[in-house]
């Protein structure tokens, strides 16, 4: 059986993703809350949510969160996510892809972890769904995402074969990387264990690498000022240099972005 997108990733995304230090990347974008919004936000979107860990993080932090995702297998792990963390429906999911979303006003804060940015391979992709943050966040609202290094490309995808296993389910991952086009295809082979028996099912994902230069042009053809490049999570606001790209300790590229002081009233503020 094929499917595509996250539809049988979300069942194993969270054992899978057990190393990601969620508290750690909430920590940072606290940091950068405090560094670089010109008031303490209250309303944050968190754009390519997944199943929400993070999202969940920071709505027990008192950030009045919004979750969207296109997978509405992942949104169901979300909310069984906060269900389990009794928090109470506080944080809104939106069954929404990333280049046509809508939301009920505007919020002061955007984030996108964990790579989600890189999965818009196009440029009209990546142009469309800028130019919503954008429109979304309230004048001087800043954007916070990361985007995978150009030597994670090179190191994991380039024709790299993996082995995922945990308790009911074993994956098998195949991956090719086009320095020419700048994508990465991953096949993957998923083996669940239901009731005793297993079944296997086969998903296909793609991601775009996109150079620094690129990501900045991006972001100021949109209407954001960029404020701070940096190496992931881990090292605050240091000094980031194009060679860092392939440095073998750096996976993540996290950048922290404004929108233009010029910009003009959008929406109505959510509430």
């Amino acid at each position: 059986m094929k499917y595509e997108r996250y539809e049988i990733t979300s069942m194993v995304y969270d054992a899978v993703n057990s190393h990601v230090d969620r508290t750690g990347w909430a920590d940072t974008i606290e940091s950068d809350f405090h560094k670089y919004c010109k008031s303490a936000p209250s309303l944050v979107l968190d754009l390519g949510c997944g199943t929400g860990t993070l999202t969940l993080e920071l709505a027990r932090r008192g950030y009045d969160m919004t979750g969207i995702d296109s997978s509405p297998e992942m949104l169901t792990r979300a909310q069984e996510n906060e269900r389990a963390a009794k928090i109470g429906g506080s944080v809104l999911w939106l069954l929404q892809d990333m280049r046509e979303f809508e939301l009920y006003g505007t919020v002061d804060a955007v984030i996108s972890t964990c790579d989600a940015m890189n999965y818009l391979i196009s440029a009209a992709d990546m142009k469309k769904c800028l130019d919503l943050v954008h429109n979304y966040l309230i004048p001087d609202g800043i954007f916070i995402f990361d985007m995978t290094s150009h030597g994670k490309f090179v190191r994991n995808y380039g024709g790299r074969d993996l082995i995922f296993e945990g308790g009911g389910y074993f994956c098998g991952w195949r991956s090719t990387f086009s320095e020419k086009s700048g994508v990465a295809r991953f096949d993957l082979s998923y083996f669940i264990e239901h009731e005793g028996t297993w079944e296997r099912f086969d998903e296909t994902q793609r991601q775009k690498h996109r150079s620094v230069g690129a990501v900045k042009r991006a972001l100021s053809s949109s209407g954001f000022d960029l404020l701070c490049v940096s190496r992931g999570y881990e090292t605050g606001d240091a000094d980031f240099n194009p060679q860092d790209e392939d440095s073998p300790d750096v996976d993540r590229i996290r950048f922290v972005a404004r929108v233009h002081k010029t910009k003009t009233s959008g929406n109505n503020r959510m509430n």
